[in-house]
């Protein structure tokens, strides 16, 4: 088996901002690619100056941006179109998240690119594609949730309030997407004979759909004969608060003898009323549950779920997260000490691979910290890069 990272080798030129595209290629990075972070020198990345900077550096930007190096360009000028050109030219995917036509602006045209380097495979994420009647509205991750089905699925049952899912996941959805085609592109093209590229188009507002599709609009998919308005599960998603916290669990998972006899009620497993649960007695399973549950701890209220095999688990806030003991055994979220913003904790990739190295990146780039190297990787000299950023094409 390869000693080789899976992507070792793939040049990767990101000129994508925010989360969408540059978590696209940060996962190209933990799989071992070369990825050349591109911002405009007045306009850094919006993530690094999205929450408290350290040296300036946030912890946004480190989380969508580590494992790469960074060039402040200028897509604007001649110069700095250039420079763009010259390294698609030179890459093997390239990932952007402009409004459909505006890479253009920069030099980076698909269509174009493709044809001084057809191998290059140019992912370009948008909000609604490349057509349709909506195609030139602005689009961020709250309205993809809303067009979606995102908020209307976390309507409240009983006041029927919507509310949005309170993380940005369309645009992280969009991310994933992203990153499962270009690795099929790039499988593709080694598959090819000519090693042809090509161009890969992912929409949040497709790519939010599929992702809601299998289970959210599992009562809105047949056309014919629609179903009934059975159980949903996520309709009894629930929180149990407990004497010192909360837990989850589900009694549509069952076993429900289990739950019963967990709670102390081993009868209610053959009451008539619940021997089938579902839209019409659920609810009111779910409040003797709760009833219970709300005289344990925590602690006891897993214990005791536990003995009985039910699935449960603590409601864990974000600054726990870390220090669950299935995170600890695994080093699901390792710490580092960083020399730019510190001592900092980042997920892991989620993959783990028997045969090839796993790259654990440690550090983001500062801004346009390997402008000059990069150039220098490009054939420019010293002298043709301080021109460059004298007159503002770099910086």
């Amino acid at each position: 088996m390869s000693k080789l990272a899976p992507l070792a080798g793939i040049r990767v030129l990101d000129v994508s901002s925010v989360l969408s595209g540059p978590l696209a290629s940060m996962l190209l990075a933990d799989l071992g690619a070369d990825v050349i972070k591109v911002e405009p020198p007045a306009t850094p990345d919006f993530t690094r100056g999205t929450g408290d900077a350290h040296n300036a550096m946030t912890a946004y930007f480190y989380n969508t941006n580590r494992g790469k190096r960074a060039i402040a360009v200028d897509g604007r000028r001649p110069a700095g179109q250039r420079i763009l050109q010259e390294l698609a030219d030179q890459a093997d995917v390239l990932v952007q998240n402009m409004r459909p036509g505006k890479a253009a602006g920069i030099g980076l045209d698909p269509d174009e690119c493709l044809l001084r380097n057809q191998s290059l495979i140019y992912a370009s994420i948008s909000g609604y594609g490349s057509d349709g009647p909506s195609v030139s509205e602005p689009v961020y991750d709250y309205v993809i949730q809303a067009v979606t089905g995102m908020v209307d699925v976390q309507r409240d049952p009983t006041t029927g309030l919507t509310e949005l899912t309170r993380h940005f996941v369309a645009d992280k959805v969009t991310s994933h997407a992203t990153f499962e085609a270009i690795l099929a592109a790039l499988f593709a093209r080694e598959r090819d004979p000519q090693r042809r590229g090509q161009h890969v188009e992912v929409s949040m507002h497709e790519a939010s759909l599929a992702f809601m599709w299998p289970d959210s609009m599992m009562q809105h998919s047949l056309i014919e004969e629609p179903d009934a308005s059975t159980v949903y599960p996520g309709d009894y998603y629930r929180v149990y608060p407990t004497s010192d916290g909360a837990i989850v669990v589900m009694p549509l998972m069952g076993p429900l003898d289990g739950i019963c006899a967990a709670i102390g009620h081993p009868e209610l497993a053959t009451d008539p009323r619940f021997a089938v649960l579902g839209s019409e007695n659920l609810h009111q399973f779910q409040d003797l549950l709760a009833e219970q549950i709300g005289h344990w701890t925590t602690k006891e209220a897993l214990a005791v779920f536990s003995r009985h095999d039910v699935a449960a688990g603590p409601v864990v806030s974000r600054s726990e997260v870390h220090r669950h003991p299935q995170a600890v055994a695994r080093d699901s979220i390792p710490e580092h000490q960083d020399p730019v913003i510190g001592r900092i904790r980042s997920a892991r990739p989620a993959w783990r691979l028997s045969g090839t190295p796993e790259v654990l990146n440690e550090g983001a780039p500062n801004f346009g910290e390997h402008t000059d190297v990069v150039l220098a990787e490009l054939g420019y000299s010293p002298e043709e890069i301080e021109n460059l950023r004298q007159e503002g094409s770099v910086a």
